[in-house]
């Protein structure tokens, strides 16, 4: 039997639902939120968005209603694999954090003040030059570390608890040390964010497992946890543009000549000039991707030969195998060159895909991948398939950044994850498809 037709669970276009709406959302805060953008080619990106969030439907819904591979005849499904996996990845892990926080210490260089987080961050882009230089001993354990450390997140959370007690603490040891050493000791928010979408993943498969409803109670704790987020996203953002002394009202002294801040938007009357300039900041996080999607459908570009929607790839092309430096024929490189929004400015994560898809390639590749997380997410809320879990969850994160940046293949440890876990996907996957004895 190759494969097996069911019912559709309750929740199972609960994320397309998300997706869509998030898109809009943050779409919509491009074109009327509190940041005014000079020159945006606002019919471009939503003729685009459009298009893309169409194909994105049409692929997930495929997804989903097309029947689940099943094993194999006589497929025998290792039951202590994940196990054995997860031990080893925990263990790494936990060297892995105890080798960076004691490297930091040994330098000097692991802040433990919350009022210098700003600081902090500023301190360690200080002389920052893309492709240039070396990477250092802690980037590279980081950076390789990086899958293992998703693997223990993501089933360190999802089966807590049937962990033991030393595995328990050991998760928590990672977890938290990981939100302390990044967030408070490095001034970074990835950490915090990427931690607070994995739980999104994690109680959404949950919910999906029970196939019922989100409930009133879930909701209203969900609406609140994700107001409070948005509050302290605005802190640690308000901590970085305080050591830049920059505030609502000399903003557009010091931005760039593409953007300006309208502090007679609504979002100052209802939260002030302090809050309300730090709300702006976050939001603009959320919309300036769009900014950059709607500025590189003008210019022109040379392709990079499937290199540069990565700019680790590209690197390690460059730096390992010889290839030429691609990265300035890209179409992020090139907006900076000819509308003037640089590389390091928020592009969406299509920008990236289209200096080697082309923009029609993209929407039509968003759709592959729609689909590929739609058959994720089934078999992770009907067979709690664990790689499917793990897969649903790393495109979750991908979702999340769509408006800002390509963040699942930007940084050597992101990009090491996506391999990792895609072969672990594509190799374990389908012989996990059991319903539980």
């Amino acid at each position: 039997m190759k494969h097996l037709r069911a019912p559709l669970p309750i929740m199972a276009y609960a994320p397309l639902r998300f997706l869509l709406a998030y898109l809009t959302i943050t779409l919509l805060i491009a074109i009327f939120g509190p940041t005014i953008y000079f020159n945006f080619p606002v019919w471009n990106t939503v003729f685009f968005m459009v298009a893309t969030m169409t194909t994105i439907a049409f692929g997930f819904i495929n997804g989903v209603r097309l029947p689940t591979k099943m094993p194999k005849p006589n497929t025998k499904m290792n039951t202590q694999f994940v196990s054995k996996l997860f031990r080893i990845s925990l263990f790494i892990s936990a060297i892995s954090l105890i080798f960076v926080v004691s490297a930091a210490l040994f330098e000097g260089n692991f802040n433990t003040d919350i009022t210098a987080i700003g600081a902090t961050y500023l301190d360690g882009y200080e002389g920052y030059e893309r492709n240039s230089g070396t990477y250092g001993l802690q980037f590279l354990i980081y950076s390789f570390g990086l899958p293992f450390a998703f693997i223990t997140n993501i089933w360190g959370l999802y089966y807590f608890r049937t962990l033991t007690k030393a595995e328990k603490l050991a998760v928590l040891f990672v977890l938290v040390g990981s939100l302390i050493f990044y967030v408070l000791g490095s001034g970074k928010q990835k950490q915090l964010g990427d931690t607070i979408i994995y739980i999104i993943a994690i109680v959404a498969i949950k919910k999906g497992v029970t196939n019922q409803g989100i409930k009133l109670r879930t909701l209203i704790i969900g609406i609140f946890s994700g107001i409070l987020s948005i509050f302290i996203f605005a802190f640690i953002l308000a901590q970085r543009y305080a050591a830049l002394s920059t505030d609502a009202f000399n903003y557009n002294q010091k931005s760039l000549n593409n953007i300006a801040i309208d502090v007679d938007h609504p979002i100052f009357k209802v939260f002030g000039p302090d809050m309300g300039f730090s709300l702006t900041v976050f939001l603009s996080y959320l919309s300036q991707g769009y900014y950059g999607l709607g500025l590189a459908t003008t210019v022109n570009h040379s392709w990079t030969y499937f290199l540069g929607f990565s700019y680790s790839l590209s690197v390690i092309a460059n730096r390992v195998f010889g290839v030429e430096w691609v990265w300035p024929n890209t179409l992020l490189f090139q907006t900076g060159v000819q509308a003037g929004w640089g590389e390091s400015k928020w592009h969406t994560a299509f920008t990236h895909f289209a200096t080697d898809f082309t923009f029609p390639g993209t929407t039509i590749l968003f759709g592959f991948i729609a689909y590929l997380f739609a058959r994720s997410w089934i078999s992770a809320i009907r067979y709690e398939n664990p790689f499917a879990i793990l897969m649903f969850s790393l495109l979750t994160l991908g979702a999340f950044f769509l408006p800002a940046n390509n963040q699942l293949l930007h940084s050597p440890g992101n990009l090491f994850t996506v391999i990792t876990i895609s072969i672990l996907y594509m190799a374990k996957a389908r012989s996990y498809n059991r319903l539980p004895n």
